[in-house]
């Protein structure tokens, strides 16, 4: 891991390579967590190598999470892969006092950092507000903070996002997101000497690796935790006939899974591969035949099934 300036209470965050925001399996009909699929896709996950995983983010549908079941998430995942994997707890908010409710439940659950949006609806914060905003989560929860940067009408600039770092001690690294490969590489230049940075970009992982971010915390690396470690390692050892084919492999992929539904075809592309992950909740529809039939075709193409 890079040496980086900041720290709290001797504490750096370390997101070195691929981390896996995993699924959340519900069940069919009552919408209802299954813990039981949760566990096995959990101890999948660490099977493939990883070093950290990321529960309750956007593609675990954090967004529509209780802090109850934030925590029990949190819980199983922390149990099923025991000592040596962290597990970062995702927090999607509209307000300080409901990440802070929701970012103890992580905390209580045995996540030993939090990743977290910035309050988003329906009024965007200003600078001041981002800060203050960040300073009593960190406060509340002691534990590092990864600012999500994904909200397109609260999309934090490098200027506002140096800011933060500066003045909210527990936020020690930034997850840039949301399709902006230029602003990767702003918030490389101007704070990568102080936090890791780290990728959000699944059509654009190899050049943002290339850029020389951390890892990636996004949807195909948990469809594809080992094989996106590979692209990783790959780019780091200089090996780009190798990353490039990998991309190639997986960007069609890709192409069938986003959009308005991507948790929903996330989980078939994964069931595809062999592993049941459950459904979506409503209103997260489930894959029309059509989308089902792309996804299909594009991972046969691409050798996966």
């Amino acid at each position: 891991m890079p040496a980086f300036s900041k720290s709290q209470n001797g504490v750096q965050l370390n997101l070195d390579g691929i981390v896996p925001p995993m699924v959340t399996p519900f069940t069919p009909g009552t919408e209802e967590i299954d813990f039981d699929l949760l566990a096995a896709e959990a101890r999948f996950i660490a099977s493939q190598g990883a070093k950290s995983i990321c529960v309750t983010g956007s593609t675990g549908e954090g967004h529509g999470l209780t802090a109850d079941e934030i925590h029990d998430i949190t819980r199983t995942v922390v149990d099923a892969v025991g000592d040596g994997i962290h597990v970062i707890g995702g927090v999607i908010a509209d307000t300080t006092h409901e990440t802070i409710l929701k970012g103890l439940a992580a905390k209580k659950g045995g996540a030993s950092s939090l990743q977290i949006t910035p309050p988003h609806y329906l009024w965007a914060p200003d600078a001041d507000g981002l800060v203050q905003h960040f300073q009593r989560v960190g406060r509340a929860v002691e534990l590092p903070l990864l600012i999500y940067n994904v909200v397109p009408w609260v999309d934090i600039d490098v200027h506002a996002m140096s800011r933060i770092i500066d003045e909210a001690p527990w936020v020690l690294g930034v997850k840039q997101s949301g399709g902006d490969m230029h602003k990767v590489a702003d918030m490389m230049a101007a704070l990568h000497d102080r936090v890791p940075i780290t990728t959000g970009i699944d059509d654009l992982l190899y050049p943002t690796f290339t850029l020389g971010v951390d890892g990636a915390v996004s949807c195909l690396c948990a469809v594809f935790p080992a094989l996106t470690q590979e692209l990783f390692d790959a780019v780091r050892a200089g090996d780009h006939d190798t990353a490039k084919a990998i991309h190639d492999r997986l960007l069609p992929v890709w192409r069938t899974i986003e959009g308005n539904n991507m948790t929903a075809k996330a989980k078939y592309a994964i069931s595809l591969l062999g592993r049941d992950v459950g459904v979506s909740r409503s209103p997260i529809l489930a894959p029309s035949e059509d989308q089902k039939n792309a996804i299909r075709q594009a991972l046969t193409d691409a050798r996966f099934i």
